[in-house]
């Protein structure tokens, strides 16, 4: 069986060394370096997440944190490699806004309190020319495929379908995270092999976005080789604990 216990361990290790070299760094000073620092440090607390449902004992829920991993890793990639898509970025929080607002304000009980629903319509009235704005230039809906293609990461777009089954209560996931032969399971765990590939993603997902924080932070050239080190070395030391035996 593999050694899930010793790949915890060495995942709690390898993101220590990697916050330690991000605690040296500062963001540099644009809106986009910004949203890319809080894109990075999204997948860092979901990665640590996926540790803890892990360990508690939720591990069949697990897979919903690394797919949140892999959306952000792909616009993460996406805006390092062309600031522009930090308007795509806006668009889309424009636009799920503007959906939210909308059907929040058409529900029955809200349409009950007048305070709510001017506090709606100003939220609403402050996201529609962003919208506006942004369909002038061409931005419109980029599904999740597009974005991954777009990044260079289209490899992982079966994996990300794969955790979508899981996040989204498909048939077919309920019945393998449920159903027992005679009765039906509560609280059990995700099979083993689940869970090293959702240990082995996650950790991948955590060091190749991490070498990315020279785009948008003050760190040195000596820093990056610094966390390019520990990456590699984590990949090695990550290699040694996907043994099977326990």
């Amino acid at each position: 069986m593999p050694n899930i216990s010793a790949m915890t361990a060495k995942a709690h290790k390898i993101k220590e060394s990697l916050d330690e070299l991000l605690l040296r760094g500062s963001v540099l000073d644009s809106g986009e370096h910004r949203v890319a620092a809080t894109l990075y440090l999204t997948i860092a607390e979901q990665f640590a997440a996926t540790l803890h449902l892990i360990e508690g004992g939720f591990s069949s829920h697990a897979s919903a944190m690394v797919r949140s991993m892999l959306e952000g890793h792909a616009n993460l990639l996406n805006l390092i490699k062309d600031s522009a898509f930090v308007d795509q970025i806006r668009y889309d929080n424009a636009r799920a806004d503007i959906v939210l607002f909308t059907e929040y304000a058409a529900d029955s009980e809200m349409q009950q309190d007048p305070d709510a629903q001017r506090k709606l319509a100003e939220w609403k009235a402050q996201a529609d020319p962003i919208k506006v704005e942004l369909e002038g230039k061409g931005y419109g809906k980029l599904d999740v495929y597009q974005r991954f293609k777009k990044a260079n990461i289209l490899s992982t777009y079966v994996a990300y379908r794969v955790f979508c089954s899981f996040s989204h209560n498909q048939l077919t996931t309920l019945l393998a995270r449920h159903a027992g032969k005679f009765e039906l399971r509560y609280h059990a765990e995700a099979p083993k092999e689940l869970i090293v590939g959702l240990l082995d993603i996650a950790v991948r997902i955590l060091c190749q976005s991490v070498v990315t924080a020279s785009r948008y932070t003050n760190l040195t050239e000596a820093e990056l080789k610094e966390v390019l080190d520990a990456a590699d070395a984590a990949d090695a030391a990550w290699s040694e604990v996907q043994v099977w035996g326990e």
